[in-house]
């Protein structure tokens, strides 16, 4: 037993002073990949199925109760998103649509808020090109459906009046279509509040800077056993054998190296994590808080990382064949597993793979305990 502690205690004096020297080469490399990767991911975020189209709108001067509404519905996101409003006099909107500087032109009559609030019918006329583009095709659908909507609500006005002037309600006509009208205008602008919300994006549930925290872990683990080549050098081969006579088999022997490497992986990810915290804090992107079970929950994690370098290093151990086959394993599974680079962005092939892959699995750990929230 004496002979066990002060192996390990020889192993371990060497392992922090090797993961001192490397520590700082590889937070670098795990922040290099992983800001190349974000930057990537955010292009991707960034970029929309279509380009929203430019449209005239031609509001008469001195309707600025017209134009305020129009404004209002400009920035509404669900417009906003399709379309960009922009007010030309009319004559000019439709030259612009002939040119091709605007894909649509909107026409509005004057005395159209008048007519709106006193229940007269105003006709807003719609301009669009013969051979519409597929994105010119998306706008005019959206005015189909917009269009069926204030129908309804209207029908509903109208009806509600109706049986007001039957008298079968104690309300005035044009009380119960104000009623009515208002109510809708209140759900409508509520819409967002009747439905449940779901996130579906290339990186799951999961927000960008949680998603790469988890995974920036992940991979400083997988990239820490490249440091424990020394565990496995010939001189230590050397020493191991001296063990053998000495009492202590290869079971301890390999006991003693797994523990080794996995206090020290528990120790880099542990500051990686505390830095993240002190980053979320003082950055104020409050993405993550400090939870002391973390810590306790990482000690697992390290020393399955550390059984599995023990594994690599046990068949590829001489020499550098080790380190090189680790750095070629890891590497592989940092591109295809998923986690640096979302699945939805690689070959189908790729993304079939990267399910069954380590890191896939240890990203996905790492993002439930850190977050409570899986891919």
């Amino acid at each position: 037993m004496k002979t066990c502690v002060v192996y390990f205690i020889l192993e371990y004096k060497k392992s922090v002073k090797v993961l001192l020297k490397s520590a700082a080469s590889l937070l670098f490399m795990a922040v290099l990949l992983l800001a190349g990767a974000v930057v990537l991911s955010h292009v991707f975020f960034s970029a929309r199925m279509f380009q929203a189209i430019d449209v005239g709108v031609a509001v008469p001067e001195g309707e600025k109760e017209t134009k305020a509404v129009v404004r209002f519905l400009s920035a509404m996101e669900s417009v906003e998103s399709v379309c960009n409003f922009q007010y030309f006099p009319r004559d000019e909107a439709m030259e612009k649509l002939y040119e091709g500087e605007v894909q649509a032109v909107i026409v509005l009559p004057e005395s159209l808020y008048e007519d709106m609030y006193s229940g007269q019918k105003g006709r807003i006329f719609v301009y669009l090109p013969e051979n519409p583009p597929f994105r010119v095709q998306v706008f005019r659908e959206l005015l189909s459906d917009g269009l069926s909507l204030l129908m309804t609500a209207e029908a509903g006005a109208l009806a509600s009046s109706d049986m007001a002037e039957e008298g079968f309600s104690k309300m005035k006509p044009y009380e119960a279509a104000n009623y009515i009208s208002y109510a809708y205008i209140r759900c409508a602008l509520e819409r967002s509040k009747m439905f449940g919300k779901y996130v579906h994006s290339p990186l799951g549930q999961m927000e960008l800077y949680p998603y790469y925290f988890a995974a920036a872990i992940s991979v400083l683990l997988l990239m820490s056993g490249l440091n424990y080549s020394f565990l496995y050098q010939g001189n230590s081969r050397a020493v191991e054998q001296k063990l053998r006579v000495m009492g202590m088999g290869a079971v301890k022997v390999s006991a003693v190296k797994i523990l080794v490497m996995a206090n020290a992986s528990w120790f880099l990810v542990s500051a990686a994590y505390l830095l993240g915290c002190l980053f979320s804090k003082f950055g104020r992107l409050y993405f993550l808080w400090f939870h002391g079970p973390v810590l306790l929950w990482l000690i697992p994690v390290s020393i399955g990382a550390a059984v599995y370098f023990h594994g690599v290093y046990s068949i590829f151990g001489k020499g550098m064949q080790g380190a090189v086959f680790l750095l070629s394993a890891n590497v592989l599974m940092v591109l295809c597993s998923g986690v640096v680079i979302p699945s939805a962005y690689l070959p189908e092939w790729a993304a079939r793979l990267g399910q069954y892959l380590p890191l896939n699995f240890l990203h996905r750990y790492c993002a439930e305990l850190f977050f409570g929230r899986v891919q």
